[in-house]
């Protein structure tokens, strides 16, 4: 008990855990719903949904991309007291993504019909709400960036989970009305705007608080240098887990395409089971770094508490894999891939590792890191393009290549911050929670 409680309390466990517990009830939740309006709607209403669930997942990519750039500068001047800059920096960011929320709105507004008729929908409401949507979410990303730069844990999980209630009620009433693909929809739209909403809770005191009268102007120079370089970063990282999937579905056919992308979503598991860990760790970082503590403990503490579950799940992959495909996937022919899945199960663990060195540099401000995720993606893409005659042969490359950039990035750690004789540091929170 009382390990469990020094565990629990140091500020990157805890961070994770009320992240984790938030994400995996709203997963929970979304999946309630998925089944639901699977089962409630026509084969072609469901299609419309997942479709344009579909646009509003990929037109969303580039808020990721943005949310580590406000993280950084948000928690840079959250820990230095620099308050004013910090509603400063908020009023910036907030003025350029509501003006390109109203553009989105007014593309899928022009649009929409070419967008409907691309994907076979005959009503353009369908393409504007989704629309709708994808703004919401990019305003949504910008105030749960913000929680994340005030270390807000606890709040984020409470936002999560609270969203996950908002769509899975709206979605349910909707559809039992009769709005059909409507309802899915327009439950996206409501849980981001919702919790879009609720973040001006604990915003609200920065927000609104007193200006000196000064004229403050923050370092653009500076900011742009390292927005950049850090959204191609994550651009390119994002991609490192949906470009295999793309490529399978251009060279084989569409069954085994199907298969792959089970299989690939059935690896990801470790990655969103592992992901909370990252989050928490980059203003962790960037606190400390800025404060002038030691950041190196922190950084190995991330990467085992990321490699043993991914391990653990990846053996358990290995040992169970018709186990496990019956269970996300429902068996059937899906059971043809199993064989991989350990394998996949590797490559994610790897890539879990890697995500954890990226967000390590990006925090210190190192983006030539970048430069090497850059040149894995694109090597990603040419081994497939030359090496595709079997399942083996895609995972094979994509193991390859990250388990090549994970020893890159670890080389550059080491070679700049410490050595693995220190790893030992990492786990002596066990006795001093406030390291």
């Amino acid at each position: 008990m009382k390990l469990f409680t020094k565990l629990i309390s140091h500020e990157l466990i805890s961070g994770s855990f009320y992240i984790f517990i938030g994400s995996m009830f709203a997963n929970f939740l979304a999946f309630l719903l998925n089944l639901f309006l699977a089962r409630s709607l026509t084969y072609a209403d469901y299609a419309i949904f997942a479709s344009l669930l579909s646009v509003i997942t990929l037109a969303s990519i580039p808020a990721g991309c943005l949310n580590p750039i406000m993280v950084k500068f948000g928690t840079d001047y959250f820990v230095k007291e620099q308050y004013e800059k910090l509603k400063t920096l908020y009023l910036s960011f907030f003025k350029f993504i509501l003006g390109f929320c109203l553009l989105i709105i007014v593309i899928f507004s022009v649009f929409g019909v070419f967008i409907g008729d691309f994907l076979r929908i005959d009503n353009v409401w369908y393409v504007i709400v989704a629309g709708l949507a994808i703004s919401a979410f990019y305003l949504n990303t910008l105030n749960g960036a913000f929680l994340q730069s005030l270390l807000k844990f606890k709040f984020i999980s409470f936002l999560n989970a609270t969203g996950g209630v908002v769509k899975l009620i709206i979605g349910v009433i909707l559809v039992m009305l009769g709005y059909k693909a409507f309802g899915g929809l327009w439950a996206v739209f409501f849980m981001t705007f919702a919790m879009y909403l609720l973040a001006y809770l604990p915003l609200n005191k920065i927000i609104s608080s007193k200006s000196s009268g000064k004229t403050l102007s923050l370092n653009v120079g500076e900011m742009f240098s390292y927005a950049l370089p850090t959204f191609v970063t994550v651009l390119f990282l994002t991609s490192f887990t949906s470009t295999d999937v793309i490529l399978v579905k251009h060279f084989f056919d569409p069954h085994l395409a199907g298969f792959y992308a089970g299989l690939s979503l059935v690896g990801k598991v470790i990655f969103y089971f592992t992901a909370p860990i990252p989050m928490v760790m980059f203003p962790l970082l960037i606190k400390r770094h800025a404060t002038g503590r030691s950041f190196n403990n922190l950084f190995y503490l991330s990467l085992i508490l990321v490699i043993f579950p991914s391990l653990a799940i990846t053996a358990f992959y290995f040992a169970v894999p018709n186990f496990v495909i019956n269970l996300f996937l429902g068996g059937r022919e899906y059971l043809s891939v199993a064989k991989y899945l350990g394998m996949f199960g590797l490559y994610l663990t790897v890539f879990s590792m890697v995500n954890v060195c990226v967000y390590f540099f990006l925090s210190l401000h190192k983006t030539r890191i970048g430069i090497y995720v850059v040149l894995a993606a694109i090597a990603q893409i040419l081994l497939i393009f030359s090496f595709h005659s079997n399942f083996y042969e895609v995972i094979g490359v994509s193991l390859l290549v990250s388990s090549i950039l994970f020893i890159v990035l670890l080389y550059e750690f080491l070679r700049n911050y410490g050595s693995f004789g220190k790893l030992k540091e990492s786990i002596a929170f066990l006795n001093n929670p406030n390291i």
